[in-house]
């Protein structure tokens, strides 16, 4: 049951990366909380790819720049979170679930606070059946776990059903704060698509090689653009679409995208294809949405939930590239049809990923959470030492 304050909430978010969908995804929370009242602090990366802009323009929540991948000062995270003196704690989780298990534990410990987990990958990738594992234990630490969507918290609890009380549905949000005005643009003349985010055998890259002979034979200007680190070898991938004779429509471009690359690309796209074999939820959706792109996606995960088959994108089986390859045929034989779907999708994206009432569903969360004494190891904290900006967006210093 959840206490009457005078006071703002004091939230620390945690998000270690600093960078990609995830913290993007931190961002905006944080932002739209604090546009409700609550005092955010948002602890991540050292070198997080926004520093440059807060410094112009701060936010309006605090910033704690603490992690360094392996470089990070347990001390000083400590004392930073004890400084905060956070009513609760709110982590962000996705690739690293014994690593994300061990800064809850730690955060827990430094604040006595309760703590809430978003689980935006229900299964972590590149960590095996001890990731799972790992993930299962960090799940069960939280006070309260978040989802992105009621498939997904049917998923988790046919595997885990002891937490069906605690597990709750917020909605992804829309991601339009990431695009400047001048971002939004037409669509190219020349049919293009985007594969965009890190390359990963579950992303379904194989099957969207396979798809292309049959799409480029129905629409043979088409262009595809994949702009992505990799997390899977590329010269095996690069290798058959020689053997499928559909390289020179492929643009590869390997590598992390920052911040400030990422608007050109979607607006050079006419859609965006997602073809997944595994997938929770996805912040490229979103980014789609945010620059009004349609998309082909697999129903895999959460995905049918934020895509309008026929409307805003078209839905397929995942691992059937005969069906992807119509799919994206469809889409592409008609470039002003796939314009109207975009500005669909972009509607949806920001009627039911409006950033407010995520807050105000977030928050009705943090209400539900009883306030707790600081445990022994929060005592003496460092509270008002200058370790943490202010409200409105200060950088602290590490």
């Amino acid at each position: 049951m959840g206490v009457e304050r005078s006071e703002p909430l004091r939230v620390a978010l945690l998000e270690p990366a600093g960078r990609g969908g995830i913290h993007h995804y931190t961002r905006a929370l944080a932002d739209a909380l604090a546009g409700a009242g609550a005092a955010v602090t948002l602890f991540t990366a050292r070198d997080h790819e926004f520093a440059a802009r807060d410094a112009a323009t701060p936010p309006r929540f605090a910033i704690a720049p603490l992690f360094a991948r392996r470089r990070t000062s347990p001390r000083a995270l400590i004392a930073a979170l004890r400084a905060a003196r956070p009513d609760l704690l709110h982590l962000q989780t996705g690739t690293h679930p014994l690593l994300h298990l061990a800064l809850l534990w730690a955060a827990k410990r430094a604040t006595g606070a309760p703590a809430i987990v978003t689980a935006h990958d229900l299964r972590p990738k590149n960590s095996g059946r001890f990731g799972d594992l790992a993930a299962g234990w960090l799940q069960r630490a939280a006070d309260l776990l978040i989802v992105h969507g009621e498939s997904l918290r049917a998923e988790l609890l046919a595997r885990r059903p002891r937490l069906a009380a605690r597990t709750c549905v917020v909605p992804h949000g829309e991601y339009g704060s990431l695009v400047a005005p001048q971002d939004a643009v037409p669509p190219p003349a020349r049919p293009t698509l985007l594969f965009f985010g890190y390359l990963h055998p579950e992303k379904g890259l194989e099957d969207l090689l396979e798809a292309l002979p049959a799409l480029l034979h129905a629409v043979p200007s088409t262009r595809l653009v994949i702009a992505g680190a990799a997390e899977q070898p590329v010269a095996p991938l690069q290798q058959r679409a020689a053997e499928l004779r559909v390289a020179d429509a492929i643009d590869w471009r390997i590598g992390y995208v920052a911040a400030d690359a990422v608007a050109p690309l979607f607006a050079g796209a006419t859609g965006v294809v997602l073809p997944y074999r595994e997938a929770s939820q996805s912040g490229v959706l979103f980014l789609a949405g945010a620059h009004a792109r349609p998309l082909v996606a697999t129903r895999v995960g959460a995905l049918p939930e934020a895509i309008e088959h026929g409307r805003t994108g078209w839905l397929v089986p995942p691992r059937d590239p005969a069906a992807l390859g119509k799919a994206l045929s469809e889409l592409l034989s008609d470039l002003l049809r796939a314009e109207k779907m975009g500005k669909e999708h972009a509607l949806r994206c920001r009627t039911e990923g409006a950033w407010p009432a995520i807050a105000e569903r977030t928050l009705a969360l943090y209400a539900r959470l009883p306030r707790r004494p600081p445990s022994r190891f929060a005592a003496g904290g460092a509270a008002g030492d200058g370790t943490l900006g202010d409200a409105r967006g200060t950088p602290a210093r590490a």
